[in-house]
């Protein structure tokens, strides 16, 4: 099928649907296949199918998106490995510019480094508070015994391991690593704003929603870890076989640590304690006000 052919298909066939085509299914089993060196390309297609659809469906940003940036998304994905299911929290579908984007969480880029054979598996990250035992000998983990005297967060790491006999990596990170991260955040801090219904908070987690706070949320620095830890330099950055089609620009890191804010339904000071969290992805309102301020 030409290009033309093939823009015009996708164009005229609905979003939801464009991942059911017959030439996308077979690019999507051929992307998988010779990326990932398997012959799982078809019961990957299947799986990898209904939720996709899913997150197309359920978020109108990206139903009405370019029809071919979904396409692109669908079998870049395959190349990859990446999985759209929201239990694996590996890539979400997101909206930017009117395109549709694959927004990398944590485990999208340890799946990198699995597919690539850089190591065999990464462990969960840790985070290091004032008053635990912590020792660190030529760069590795020794020692981390967490006594829960307090809340300050000091460090935090991450170890890989790379290979079948065990041989492991470790990247540790100071308090200070973690203010260069934030420094570089477009919402590093959480902060009082005046909206048409009043006073409401723009919050960031780089505080744990707290005006003049220190402390990042846990979850959230140990999300910023591994991420950090796969970016190092030292990892090989790879490259795909001969006959694989990916799409340059489609793959991001949103900026995970804003809140959603809608200046319309406004959290006013005096309830502000108990601010407006998102357990799962599916709770995460479709269509959202985002406060441009913020970015």
């Amino acid at each position: 099928m030409s290009k033309n052919n093939t823009l015009e298909l996708i164009q005229n066939t609905a979003p939801g649907k464009i991942a059911e085509l017959d030439m996308v299914k077979d690019k999507f089993i051929n992307n998988y296949n010779l990326a990932n060196g398997s012959t799982q390309g078809d019961l990957m297609y299947h799986r990898q199918l209904v939720h996709f659809n899913q997150q197309v469906l359920k978020n109108s940003a990206v139903t009405n998106a370019d029809k071919f940036s979904l396409y692109a998304c669908f079998v870049t994905a395959a190349v990859n490995g990446y999985s759209f299911d929201p239990e694996d929290n590996e890539v979400y579908l997101i909206a930017r510019g009117g395109k549709a984007c694959l927004d990398r969480q944590a485990g999208a880029h340890v799946r990198r480094l699995i597919k690539t054979r850089q190591i065999q598996f990464a462990e969960q990250s840790k985070i290091v508070y004032k008053g635990d035992i912590f020792e660190v000998e030529n760069g590795r983990v020794v020692r981390h015994v967490e006594k829960f005297e307090t809340e300050e967060i000091i460090a935090g790491y991450i170890r890989f391991v790379i290979d079948e006999k065990g041989n492991d990596r470790f990247f540790v990170y100071r308090k200070s690593d973690f203010d260069d991260w934030r420094k570089k955040s477009p919402n590093p801090k959480t902060i009082q704003k005046n909206g048409s219904n009043g006073t409401y908070l723009s919050e960031s987690l780089w505080d744990n929603g707290v005006i003049d706070g220190t402390t990042p949320e846990p979850g959230f620095l140990r999300t910023k870890i591994v991420k950090h830890a796969c970016k190092e330099k030292c990892w090989a950055t790879g490259s795909n076989p001969a006959g694989v089609e990916t799409f340059e620009g489609i793959e991001i890191d949103a900026e995970d640590e804003l809140k959603a804010v809608d200046p319309e339904v406004i959290i006013p000071i005096q309830a502000a304690a108990e601010p407006k969290e998102y357990q799962s992805f599916e709770e995460v309102p479709a269509v959202s006000k985002v406060d441009e301020d913020a970015f």
